[in-house]
């Protein structure tokens, strides 16, 4: 009878523990760099589950190895509304440019509008074609602002750019003039709005 009371606890048990999943979000770059693969899923001693994926989890600004846990407690979303991109602030300018180089890797590039491009920035694109412009200006252009890009953020993060303070919220990157010739864009901007940092162009 013990042994029947003890198995049922134990059943008991497992149906009520809970799979707890993170997701870390790996640039491509980074992947490379490491000989690590783009997508990888693997599970803790604990029992955690580790999602590792190179596409731009829900929030852009994801950093490497920072978890991104659902939230148990929000409210379920109504599969019929239409959805909006979103995301938490960006604080760190290499982390604009690693969000949109993922957008390009993945060809996302109307969420690289909406989610990476300030919103005074999408404001001024309006009157030039707004989002349908610019998607179409990243399709035709595409590799060479990948491969731009990436020497940029390195060049942002050894800290070998021209850095420039435009006004208050705008700050230009630009790389030295021994790099120009070589990458088809060699200036970036960088503006600052009350929900974070956002690409404000690249040429």
């Amino acid at each position: 009878m013990m042994r029947l009371a003890l198995a049922m606890m134990v059943v008991a048990l497992c149906h009520c523990a809970t799979e707890r999943t993170e997701y870390h979000y790996r640039p491509d770059y980074i992947a490379i760099n490491q000989g690590r693969p783009l997508e990888e899923t693997y599970v803790r001693p604990d029992g955690t589950k580790v999602v590792v994926t190179s596409k731009i989890p829900g929030s852009a600004s994801t950093r490497v190895d920072q978890a991104v846990t659902p939230d148990a407690t929000a409210p379920a979303e109504n599969p019929s509304a239409p959805q909006k991109p979103t995301r938490a602030p960006i604080l760190i300018p290499d982390l604009v440019m690693e969000s949109f180089m993922g957008g390009l890797r993945n060809q996302a590039y109307g969420e690289i509008y909406d989610v990476v491009l300030s919103a005074p920035q999408r404001e001024r694109m309006k009157s030039t074609g707004g989002r349908e412009a610019f998607v179409k200006y990243c399709e035709a252009n595409r590799r060479e602002l990948m491969a731009s890009s990436l020497y940029i953020t390195s060049a942002m993060r050894s800290a070998t750019m021209k850095v420039t303070q435009v006004n208050p919220e705008m700050t230009r990157y630009q790389l030295p003039d021994s790099d120009r010739g070589k990458f088809g864009f060699t200036i970036v901007e960088i503006e600052r709005t009350p929900e974070g940092l956002g690409l404000a162009g690249i040429r």
